[in-house]
């Protein structure tokens, strides 16, 4: 249990980290540390989606009895997705804090100054996001993995697939990211440093 724990606590924000640093020191990109983060923070988020949906498919297939039948994949991957939220409530601050840096944000004028009053800024403006989060790991988590006793794994797996749409809207808002971006130097030339955060 503690392995698979330890797992995900190092696949999450260890994928964001390579995926941050491919994308500020690959040749042909050279993104600056804005981007990279809001970009490696939509494919962390895509692939935990992916797996998430993907196992859900996998256990609500396979359960004929709705209520009694159980998978091993169930436990497993709730163990492995829970430090995901996390790591994700400090990625998607980081977001907030680099989209409040780009120059020309409609919120750049009022961005924080301070570390202290950014993260009070951003609970204000995320709260229904964090909250989600917490619940994740602190009610649902309990509450999956020991208070029901191995059933209702299928009602697990159709809750794991409602993670479907996502990779879509974290690829269309990369795509759209790297438009911009692409634009932006053809403007402005390859040695301007620009953002194309959304």
């Amino acid at each position: 249990m503690l392995t698979i724990l330890a797992a995900g606590s190092v696949f999450f924000p260890g994928l964001f980290l390579l995926s941050k640093q491919c994308l500020k020191s690959i040749p042909a990109l050279r993104w600056s540390e804005g981007d990279a983060v809001i970009v490696s923070a939509r494919l962390v988020s895509s692939v935990q989606a992916v797996m998430a949906s993907s196992a859900g498919y996998i256990i609500a297939s396979s359960c004929q009895d709705i209520i009694e039948d159980q998978h091993w994949l169930t436990s497993t991957y709730i163990m492995f997705a829970v430090p995901y939220f996390v790591y994700d409530i400090y990625a998607m601050f980081m977001c907030y804090w680099y989209k409040l840096r780009v120059k020309g944000h409609e919120e750049a004028s009022a961005a924080p100054q301070h570390m202290g009053s950014a993260v009070r800024s951003y609970l204000h403006r995320e709260f229904l996001m964090v909250l989600h989060h917490v619940v994740m790991v602190t009610v649902c988590f309990p509450v999956s993995v020991f208070w029901r006793q191995g059933k209702g794994d299928y009602f697990q797996g159709i809750m794991f697939m409602a993670e479907v749409s996502t990779p879509s809207v974290c690829l269309g808002k990369i795509l759209i990211q790297v438009s911009v971006e692409l634009r932006l130097k053809d403007q402005f030339g390859s040695s301007s440093h620009v953002h194309a955060t959304n």
